[in-house]
């Protein structure tokens, strides 16, 4: 058999009910073992169990504790308090306060372009017999460029029309536009028979003078062998007058138009201006 083995010797550990040799259990009057002395709180049930008589219960927090969220003693609190955030309203103030400024600025502008721009274009063309109108009443009337809108047939019968129009020119003639045309319908040479084209021309003045109707319409004694001055009744920003006259077999339409530039808006000129005109262009057109 073989020998025990030896053990080695190990101090005798106390047993159940048995006094622990010294180095065992708590230093004398050191806190921290056993139970606490009296007046003490004891370690009681955990939070959030009913509490015992005469101990907080859930929801309640003993004398030294704090509820959740709040730094006890000794420790760090949270994050502090923040830096007050930078103001942006002087900005956002200057921001909008310059867009008005340019919006302003861009209507202003093109109010003042469209107000200093002069009407016209070049001198136009040389003036046929039948559109020729003398000097001064071209400066009159502040027109200066011709332009031939229709010319008549060149066959020997029939109706010859011809319409003339007087505009201006560019840096001569104001900025205040101006346009002074008339259409000419010769029934002179209508048909070989006079009177018949007498009659042509009677018919066509009498349906212009249905145009009249609802406007304002005076005859002009004294000019051709009947005339009629029509301007519209109603007020606009833009002055019109027309000047229909008949001599013989020949019947002219002259009409003269335009307005006065304002800065923000157009006004219409003085219709006093526009008849002296029309009454000065059927002088000369009816004396050829």
């Amino acid at each position: 058999m073989n020998a025990p083995h030896n053990q080695p010797n190990q101090p005798n550990q106390p047993g159940f009910g048995q006094t622990p040799p010294p180095g065992y259990g708590p230093p004398p009057g050191q806190p921290g073992y056993g139970p606490p002395p009296p007046g003490q709180p004891g370690y009681g049930p955990p939070q959030g169990f009913p509490g015992q008589p005469g101990q907080p219960g859930a929801g309640q927090h003993s004398p030294g504790q704090h509820g959740p969220g709040q730094p006890g003693p000794g420790q760090p609190g949270g994050y502090g308090p923040q830096p007050p955030k930078k103001k942006r309203t002087g900005l956002i103030v200057g921001l909008a306060v310059g867009a008005v400024v340019l919006v302003v600025a861009g209507v202003f502008g093109k109010l003042y372009l469209d107000y200093s721009k002069e009407p016209g274009g070049g001198p136009g063309e040389q003036p046929i017999a039948r559109c020729e109108l003398s000097a001064e009443l071209r400066s009159q009337a502040h027109v200066s460029s011709f332009r031939l809108v229709q010319a008549p047939h060149e066959g020997e019968k029939g109706l010859k029309q011809t319409h003339c129009a007087w505009e201006q020119t560019k840096g001569k003639d104001g900025r205040n536009p101006r346009v002074l045309s008339f259409l000419v319908y010769d029934f002179d040479k209508f048909s070989d028979k006079p009177d018949r084209n007498l009659e042509q021309a009677r018919n066509n003045y009498s349906g212009f003078n249905s145009y009249a109707s609802g406007q304002q319409a005076k005859p002009v004694p004294g000019l051709g062998d009947e005339a009629i001055l029509v301007a519209p009744s109603q007020k606009a920003d833009l002055t019109e007058v027309n000047l229909l006259v008949r001599k013989g077999a020949v019947v002219w339409n002259i009409r003269y138009s335009g307005h006065d530039k304002g800065f923000f808006s157009d006004a219409e000129f003085p219709i006093e201006d526009a008849e002296a005109v029309v009454r000065k262009t059927g002088e000369e057109v009816t004396k050829r």
